[in-house]
């Protein structure tokens, strides 16, 4: 009995580092797969810590495709500390089963594998937790050929323990090791990813790529390129390829992984069941294996050695003298040869004989398994009353039983009586405590998958909706199918199978950046996408009413990496504006012209300049500019700078024939300065110089000619 509840029925593998058995959980009455790790592994601290903390997250994942953990502990085997770890027992054999009978799987048949494999890497990246030992052993089936991944954690607490395996031993393991792996590098989910590539490429081609005769030389090739595959394994060609991609960063998740399966799934016709090869046989179990109870625990032995238990004789209706030959009955022993041991007689029908002390069990008791024997053990010995003693099972008769007499017929009524009451209330006890309730399956296709789930939940029922597909005119969680169908009898306790709709089937996104607005939701519009809001934007580069991008609205599914989207998913428009509009600079008037340009230009705005004289501002400063600072002018629009050319020319007066200081008050009114009178100041003037008409700018010097 181990760990004061498991009772060990057969070995099923035995590995390097551990030994599993079939067992059966004497407190839940279930068969349950118990894994004995190396006794030597329970010297290592750091190790028992690991494996402690590895099984308790294992524990906690709860997925369809994830081998589900029950227990772990320590215990002593024969004399030594081992610990172990119990599962869910599943009879339907591994993955590396299937590949060793040497027939290949098709591709849509490994399609199955491996969406069931990615659905469990998912769910346990995103609780933090690295499978680090994805392989064929580790991929089990149910008798149902429903795939579960197990073996989650061992990986990890192995690598870091302290014990080395025998050399050599590293190799079933190296062979789907990641390049990361085998760099010694940190992992992540995406080294699982890897791993798979590798299981399912073997499915299909019966090789594992990047192999080689020593764990060193696989351990190298697998750094050297990325997967090349070729064409017999169809739409999973690009799939696995980019799978096991040698930079970890052009991989994809696990879920991404599993969608990218999907999508090659289309290609595929419905695949053939698959061909699981079973654990162990019930006749396998029967003819190798029994289990005894006994002081020392659970032993195993050969059920030809065991003593046979005879029936009941059988009362007489008036006695009848008993025939005095008897027939002898030899016991087998474990070698099938003949045993000392006393001699069985055997009476004849209607009258009673000698019982041996051994006896030998009937046919139909030989027959049972060995799981049936320890469960029938465990529910007498829990309703027998501790009073009398354990429950010895397959022991012989007593033999004072064989010598009692023929029964009173009083005594025999009297237990016809007590039989038919316990008969009564087995009944009702099977009615009221043992018998599962059915109901009849109702419609659910159509429905929302959480409020399928919760009208299968009120009906007792367990719910599998891990199958998902996508078909057009169905939304995100919506239920397609169902099984059992629709008025088909279920019983409490069962599993209904519901397959979810991802959504509608994706298409591409057609290229419509940079394209007009109606031609782009033209485009849309024909590859099944709805256009939703249009926004409006400036950019520098696209023109104006022309599409900047297109995006999924929120809360919808993004585009995948091969740039796909759902179907009838809405997308929203951001539509050019043109460039963004530019402000005026501040400043520009009162500067000098070129720096008053430069500052235009820089913000893309184009200087016009006009010319006028100002008898304020300098020539070449700017006199005033058409827009004022902070005004928004369209890129590459006009700003007019008005110039000064200075101040304006005046036009010299006419001064004849007046007396030279008339003439001279004359033109200093007139903004001119006289540099000097030819001839006498009173004298009549006869010109000037410049002449009188011209014009010249203020301040200009006017020389004054007269008569003597």
């Amino acid at each position: 009995m181990l760990g004061g509840r498991y009772r060990l029925i057969a070995p099923v593998g035995v590995g390097t580092s551990s030994r599993v058995y079939l067992a059966v959980d004497t407190q839940l009455r279930r068969r349950v797969a118990v894994k004995l790790l190396h006794e030597a592994l329970a010297e290592d601290e750091a190790f028992l810590r690991r494996f402690r903390a590895e099984a308790r997250a294992a524990g906690a994942l709860s997925h369809p495709s994830i081998v589900a953990v029950f227990d772990w502990g320590e215990d002593r085997v024969d004399g030594a500390v081992v610990p172990y770890l119990v599962t869910e027992y599943l009879g339907g054999g591994s993955l590396r089963g299937i590949l060793d009978r040497g027939a290949p799987l098709s591709p849509a048949q490994t399609l199955v594998v491996g969406l069931d494999a990615t659905r469990a890497l998912a769910h346990a990246h995103q609780r933090g937790l690295v499978h680090r030992d994805v392989k064929p052993a580790n991929l089990l089936f149910d008798e149902d050929r429903r795939l579960r991944l197990a073996d989650f954690g061992l990986a990890r607490a192995l690598a870091e323990a302290s014990w080395t395996e025998p050399t050599g031993t590293a190799v079933g393991t190296a062979r789907y090791a990641s390049p990361e792996q085998a760099l010694g590098r940190r992992l992540d989910g995406r080294s699982d990813v890897y791993s798979l590539a590798l299981v399912l490429v073997e499915c299909v081609t019966g090789s594992v790529p990047f192999s080689a005769d020593t764990t060193a030389a696989t351990l190298a090739l697998r750094t050297q390129g990325d997967l090349e595959l070729g064409a017999e394994l169809g739409s999973l060609r690009s799939v696995l390829e980019r799978a096991a991609r040698l930079d970890p960063d052009e991989r994809p998740e696990a879920a991404e992984f599993e969608i990218a399966l999907m999508a090659a799934a289309e290609e595929f016709d419905r695949p053939e069941p698959l061909p699981i090869v079973a654990t162990m046989g019930d006749g396998e179990q029967t003819s190798q294996w029994l289990v005894v109870d006994g002081e020392s625990g659970i032993s195993l032995v050969d059920p030809a050695a065991l003593p046979v238990e005879p029936a009941l004789p059988v009362e007489p209706a008036s006695p009848v003298e008993p025939v005095s030959t008897v027939e002898p009955v030899t016991p087998v022993g474990p070698g099938g040869g003949s045993d000392s041991g006393p001699v069985v007689e055997v009476a004849p029908a209607g009258g009673h004989g000698p019982i041996a002390e051994d006896a030998v069990v009937s046919a139909e008791q030989s027959a049972r398994s060995p799981i049936t024997v320890a469960q029938e053990h465990d529910l007498l010995a829990a309703s027998r009353p501790q009073s009398l003693g354990p429950v010895e099972p397959l022991d012989a008769l007593p033999s004072g039983l064989a010598s009692r007499g023929p029964r009173a017929p009083r005594r025999r009524s009297r237990w016809l009586v007590v039989a038919a009451v316990l008969a009564v209330i087995a009944a009702f006890g099977w009615w009221f405590f043992v018998r599962v309730p059915v109901h009849d399956v109702p419609n659910f296709v159509g429905e929302d998958v959480a409020a399928a789930t919760a009208a299968a939940e009120a009906f007792g029922w367990l719910v599998d909706d891990s199958t998902e597909d996508r078909r057009d005119g169905t939304s995100p969680g919506e239920v397609l199918a169902q099984d059992p169908a629709v008025g088909r009898s279920l019983a409490e306790g069962e599993v209904l199978r519901l397959t979810v709709s991802l959504g509608a089937t994706l298409a591409p996104m057609p290229e419509v950046v940079g394209q007009p607005q109606a031609d782009a939701e033209s485009a849309l519009a024909q590859a099944g996408f709805v256009v939703g809001g249009v926004t409006r934007a400036h950019d520098e580069d696209v023109p104006l009413d022309h599409v900047i991008s297109v995006a999924p609205v929120e809360g919808s599914e993004p585009i995948d990496s091969q740039g796909r989207l759902p179907k009838e998913t809405t997308v929203d428009l951001v539509v050019s504006d043109g460039p963004a509009p530019r402000s005026v600079p501040d400043g520009l008037q009162g500067s000098r012209v070129a720096d008053a340009v430069a500052a235009l230009e820089a913000v893309q705005l184009t200087a016009r300049q006009n010319q006028s004289y100002s008898e304020d501002v300098p020539e070449g400063y700017v006199i005033s500019v058409s827009e004022a600072p902070g005004t928004e002018v369209a890129r590459g629009g006009d700003v007019v700078l008005e110039v000064s050319r200075g101040p304006a020319p005046i036009t010299v007066p006419d001064v004849r024939y007046n007396s030279g200081s008339v003439a001279a008050a004359m033109l200093e009114d007139a903004g001119f300065t006289v540099s000097g009178i030819e001839g006498s100041p009173s004298g009549m003037v006869l010109a000037t110089d410049p002449p009188s008409g011209e014009q010249h700018p203020r301040g200009t010097a006017v020389r004054i000619f007269t008569r003597n």
